[in-house]
């Protein structure tokens, strides 16, 4: 884009999922006109770090521990308001991008985009430009239509496997699951392990993430 100028567009990356923002940060650090200057686990310690520098372009999660991703765009943006927000998640609804759109975000784009999408959507930024994917809509026609039914069948999950995962997004745990759903704390283990693969997410944590923004479609 004619707006970039010729030095690199520096970049700070939030998410708690170790293994995606490491993947992220060696994709963007490829590219010569990208900069990486830090990455955080939560919003706590991505506030830490605005203090010390202060990026073009921020990349943050919404779900993390500590301080979520919505409420440190809303603290960034009035402590540091020439930072840039970019929110990369994997669900949104359109309740959530206005109010995001509302705080100051300047994108809001799902974890699913193609990398070479991804830097063009930074360059856009860096040059005044706004981004929000649209919310994943049906015809009209399909009256009948299910945002939960549509969910389970397009990640392939058994009933039992929603019902553990809308469990685990009100933050139950393992035992808590087994002893209302009447089940062994060993097959609530292997319905994890089964959502996880299926859902394609690491571990305990990843999972819990999923879950609650799967609570927010």
């Amino acid at each position: 884009m004619e707006c970039i100028e010729q030095k690199p567009i520096t970049l700070m990356i939030a998410d708690d999922h170790k293994l995606f923002a490491e993947g992220l940060s060696a994709i963007l650090s490829k590219q010569p006109h990208f900069k990486i200057i830090g990455m955080a686990a939560n919003g706590k310690e991505i506030l830490h770090l605005l203090n010390h520098h202060l990026p073009d372009i921020l990349i943050i999660d919404l779900n993390m521990p500590v301080l979520d991703g919505e409420t440190a765009c809303e603290k960034i943006r009035q402590l540091f308001p020439n930072v840039k927000i970019m929110v990369l998640s994997m669900y949104h609804t359109t309740k959530l991008t206005v109010k995001l759109e509302e705080i100051g975000v300047k994108a809001f784009i799902q974890k699913d985009t193609d990398a070479e999408n991804l830097f063009k959507i930074i360059e856009g930024i860096q040059c005044g430009e706004k981004y929000f994917t649209p919310v994943r809509t049906v015809p009209q026609s399909s009256a009948n239509y299910n945002i939960e039914d549509h969910f389970q069948k397009s990640h392939n999950l058994t009933s039992r496997e929603m019902e553990i995962l809308t469990l685990i997004g009100d933050d139950y745990t393992s035992q808590q699951i087994a002893e209302k759903l009447f089940i062994s704390l060993n097959t609530v283990d292997t319905h994890r392990k089964n959502m996880a693969q299926k859902l394609n997410v690491t571990g305990k944590s990843g999972l819990l993430k999923f879950a609650i923004e799967y609570k927010h479609l």
